[in-house]
């Protein structure tokens, strides 16, 4: 394993290193002075005076050095030793013999000392001062500016020599005796640095710092959190990339890359893989670390494990989420009871609901199927987004069986849940809802009975918790119920509507009848007087003419009574209902009422394609000629007559084919297109027949389930007959 060394000096060790350095120096001068004036007094009588001088200054400095080095006041005091030092040196050079003094050799001591106290820096103007004040004192002595020096023996010179040796001896004793402490004290700071962040819970590492941040140092412990050892880390020095989660990969590395480059601090929370393929959350710090000269050396990270913070995180967002959500289903469910109660309009309330749900719970889509009364489909009725309404153009309707999962619900009176569709069998792929991911089908159960199904789809995977199953099943028998109870309200007010429709046709057809048949009546009473008047002259001619007059009252009477007994029988005597091919009704119905000349005449086109229907053939015969018939009598002054039948799509409400027969005829009136399907209505007095037609033509359609209704762009312009019929079983789709 490569070693790292952290060099790490507190700041405080290194103000006691230099104290002590001081220190050591200013006993050691003191001693060496001690030393000297007692040398001086036994053996160098010739140098007692300036040994006094100098041993005594040098005391004084000495001990101010020593408070100032009390006082933390380090460099002040090293700077007035140095200073000191240097001044004696200089002046006892300048009063002996200039640069040949035996002192002048003082100064590569006090350039030593003032190195060691002051740094490198200070002893190098030491050296220009030493140098420049040498040259000053050549000059002087050439110029005879020195004084008068004294002359000192060998033996005296050799002492002032060896005093400076010691001194140098000193500086070098106390030098190493630093440096050791030094070593001591970095070693010690390291191997408690090195522990601390061994036995910690944080990671540390050190990355190199090239682009792909190679490891070269991770702690220990990295074991413990993400089961990878330290050998592992540096055998391979991109393990850290290795692991990183699939989700955070692409992230990490760009913010890797970026403080690379621009050397800001590296900070991230991000998702590592353990060995054990746990997932392990960390804070990432690291800093760059560079030398005195600013360039970049290393680096310095380390891992803080935050998962416990992280699940704890999580764990109070998924407490909140579900408040939230059950917030929320309350509320929605609260929204659909207050549409349930007060919206009785089927209509209107099932659009309200899935709007509801699918905005409340932001779903993706949300429908709701209503089955047929055979119970043999279900119907699309509501449903969200344009997705909705484009399969609601063209009624949609699934099969209650197990080929969808809204047949399956329905059939099987059992919410069916698809956290992942493409895994569920029976879900049904809708090609207008690509985005569906999961799905859920509820029942809609009113009285104990299934009446439909509520569809509900998500983008999302497993969107669907029990709390939401719950709650959304809630809504959906709150549904159903109001369901059934729009429908009965529907009922009640089509009963209404239809009770108030009779009422006014009874009294319609109360005056009317009246009216009608007293007319014939008193046709026949008057006509009577005048055939036994003509009998009793004897004139057989106006007899004759007063006898037809007679003879057609009687068969006025006699079509209007038919017609009426043929509208009683509409609803009440109904022939079984079959299969057929509406085009088969199209040609009976044109046989019965065209002959070839009337084929040659006017132009009439069957419009394919055309749907099988169920039906009482001889009633829809009947309703189908008598609207061929209508638009013959009423071609007008037409030169190119032209009658189309055929299909136009299907009703939005029953969802049932709509069949029509269109002319080019006179056309009809906007305010007469209701009227015209009432009793005894004619637009017209000189029109043949009762005016009983369209409204046996009405009923006929309305026992069928089905409705007409009538459109034309006003006179001259033509009419359109439209009406619907069931499917033939098996056809809708």
């Amino acid at each position: 394993m490569k070693e790292n060394y952290i060099d790490f000096i507190p700041g405080d060790s290194e103000k006691e290193l230099s104290a002590s350095l001081l220190r050591s120096l200013v006993i050691g001068i003191l001693f060496l002075s001690g030393m000297f004036i007692l040398s001086a007094l036994l053996v160098f009588h010739e140098l007692i005076a300036r040994a006094a001088f100098f041993s005594g200054t040098a005391a004084l400095i000495c001990l101010l050095t020593f408070w100032l080095i009390r006082r933390r006041k380090l460099r002040l005091a090293g700077l007035i030793f140095v200073a000191f030092l240097w001044l004696i040196v200089s002046f006892g050079a300048y009063t002996a013999t200039g640069v040949a003094a035996p002192i002048f050799f003082g100064y590569a001591a006090v350039i030593l000392i003032g190195a060691l106290v002051l740094g490198v820096r200070t002893g190098l103007w030491l050296v220009f001062l030493s140098v420049g004040f040498g040259g000053f004192m050549i000059y002087a002595d050439a110029y005879h500016f020195l004084p008068d020096a004294k002359e000192y023996s060998l033996m005296s010179r050799l002492f002032i020599y060896a005093f400076f040796f010691f001194v140098i001896l000193l500086l070098q004793k106390t030098a190493v005796d630093t440096t050791r402490n030094a070593i001591s004290r970095a070693n010690t700071s390291e191997m408690m640095y090195r522990s601390f962040l061994e036995n910690i819970s944080t990671v540390t590492y050190i990355n190199d710092t090239s682009l792909g941040s190679l490891t070269t140092y991770v702690s220990p412990q990295v074991i413990k959190i993400i089961g990878y050892s330290q050998d592992e880390f540096l055998v391979n020095p991109l393990l850290w990339m290795d692991i990183l989660h699939p989700a955070d990969r692409e992230n990490v590395i760009l913010e890797n890359n970026r403080t690379s480059e621009t050397g800001e601090p590296f900070l991230m929370e991000y998702r590592l893989i353990s060995k054990d393929q746990q997932v392990v959350w960390v804070r990432d710090e690291a800093s760059l670390i560079r030398n005195e000269q600013g360039q970049p050396q290393y680096w310095l990270g380390a891992w803080t494990d935050i998962t416990q913070r992280k699940n704890s995180e999580t764990a109070q967002r998924n407490v909140v989420e579900a408040l939230t959500r059950r917030t929320i289903q309350l509320q929605t469910a609260g929204e659909v009871s207050r549409a349930a109660t007060s919206i009785l309009e089927l209509d209107v309330l099932l659009s309200k609901v899935v709007e509801l749900i699918c905005s409340h719970f932001d779903y993706y889509y949300v429908g709701i199927f209503l089955a047929d009364e055979k119970h043999e489909i279900v119907v699309l009725r509501a449903a969200t987004g344009e997705m909705g309404q484009t399969m609601l153009n063209f009624q949609h309707s699934l099969p209650v069986a197990s080929s969808s999962m809204v047949g399956w619900c329905v059939k099987n009176n059992q919410a069916r849940i698809a956290l992942d569709v493409g895994e569920d069998a029976v879900h049904f792929k809708n090609p207008i809802l690509p985005l569906t991911r999961s799905e859920l089908a509820l029942p809609l159960r009113a009285r104990g009975d299934v009446i439909g199904a509520m569809t509900i789809q998500s983008d999302r995977a497993a969107a669907f918790t029990e709390a939401d199953i719950t709650a959304l099943q809630t809504m959906a028998d709150q549904v159903a119920n109001a369901i059934e109870t729009a429908r009965l309200f529907d009922d009640r007010s089509r009963l209404i509507k239809e009770l108030e429709t009779k009422n006014a046709e009874l009294e319609r057809f109360s005056y009317t009848v009246s009216h009608d048949l007293k007319s014939p009546l008193v046709t026949i009473r008057g006509f009577v007087g005048y055939l036994r008047e003509d009998a009793r002259k004897g004139d057989m001619i106006r007899f004759d003419n007063d006898l037809a007059r007679v003879i057609n009252a009687t068969d006025k009477m006699q079509n209007l009574l038919s017609d009426l007994l043929e509208l009683s029988r509409v609803g009440r005597i109904i022939n079984p209902l079959e299969n057929i091919e509406f085009s088969e009704i199209i040609k009976e119905t044109l046989s019965l009422v065209l002959n070839p000349l009337m084929l040659d005449a006017i132009q009439v086109e069957i419009l394919d394609p055309l749907p099988i229907v169920c039906c009482d053939r001889a009633r829809i015969v009947e309703v189908l000629q008598n609207l061929v018939t209508n638009a013959v009598k009423f071609m007008g002054e037409q030169s190119a007559p032209h009658i189309q039948i055929g299909a136009a799509g299907f009703d939005n409400n029953s969802g049932y084919p709509i069949l029509f027969v269109k002319d080019n005829g006179v056309g009809i009136e906007a305010q007469y297109h209701e009227r015209v399907f009432g009793l005894f209505n004619r637009l017209s007095s000189d029109n043949e027949g009762t005016g009983i037609g369209l409204a046996i033509v009405k009923r006929i359609i309305e026992v069928h389930g089905g409705r007409i209704w009538l459109e034309s762009a006003g006179r001259n312009k033509g009419s359109t007959f439209y009406f619907t019929l069931p499917f033939a079983e098996g056809e809708r789709n």
